[in-house]
């Protein structure tokens, strides 16, 4: 049995326009996915038997079967002002946290890990996710310089993403720091994003997009 991620975002939608971390956002994503799935096994940091280093954020057991979710959030407080969450009403004071290059390396590098998991646990393994969610619109637009050193990693819109992936060969030694490895992905990958919540349209950063990527 699959699970529905269109679905499971909607419902989420329903529920929360915003997230005041990570760990907030993982924790909803895997409720819901409790609420709509009653027989899978939901757990939360799951450290896999062949490699104690490695936590995964959510994994979901149906039938004995893996279906392994890695998430993203990041978020952008132009203004350093507050925002509510219609919905619950709830005022959330977010994080500026840029770092653009490196968190696409990241959301990148959860797919190459995704991978991997689905090549150990070939015989358990039915689909995964990797889920990315932001108020910061950049992301969904092509790096403004020709020579930018995350060229190879950014998450623009439609942008096809396969193969090795590296950093440009200018980058600098602190941007790249314990991230040096290139990306190699074994699948085929399309950047599809879509609109999460409208926070606050008066802001630019008042609107959350969000990006899925299916790994089968």
């Amino acid at each position: 049995m699959s699970i529905d991620m269109t679905e499971i975002i909607k419902t989420l939608q329903k529920k929360r326009q915003i997230f005041c971390s990570e760990a907030d956002f993982q924790l909803e994503m895997a409720w819901v996915i409790k609420e709509m799935y009653h027989d899978a096994k939901v757990r939360l940091e799951y450290v896999p038997t062949f490699d104690d280093k490695m936590h995964i954020d959510i994994l979901v057991f149906i039938s004995n079967e893996w279906i392994p979710i890695e998430l993203k959030y990041k978020t952008k407080n132009s203004k350093k002002e507050k925002m509510t969450d219609q919905i619950i009403q709830e005022v959330f004071n977010l994080k500026n946290q840029g770092a653009k290059d490196i968190n696409c390396y990241l959301y990148l590098k959860d797919i190459m890990r995704i991978e991997s998991i689905k090549e150990q646990e070939k015989n358990n393994f039915k689909e995964s996710y990797a889920v990315f969610l932001t108020n910061d619109k950049t992301y969904l637009n092509p790096p403004q310089k020709n020579n930018c050193v995350y060229k190879d990693f950014s998450l623009e819109r439609e942008i096809i993403k396969q193969g090795e992936l590296k950093w440009a060969e200018h980058t600098g030694a602190g941007t790249k720091k314990g991230i040096e490895d290139p990306i190699i992905l074994k699948g085929i990958y399309k950047m599809e994003w879509n609109e999460f919540s409208k926070v606050n349209e008066e802001r630019s950063d008042g609107i959350f997009y969000y990006l899925v990527t299916k790994i089968i």
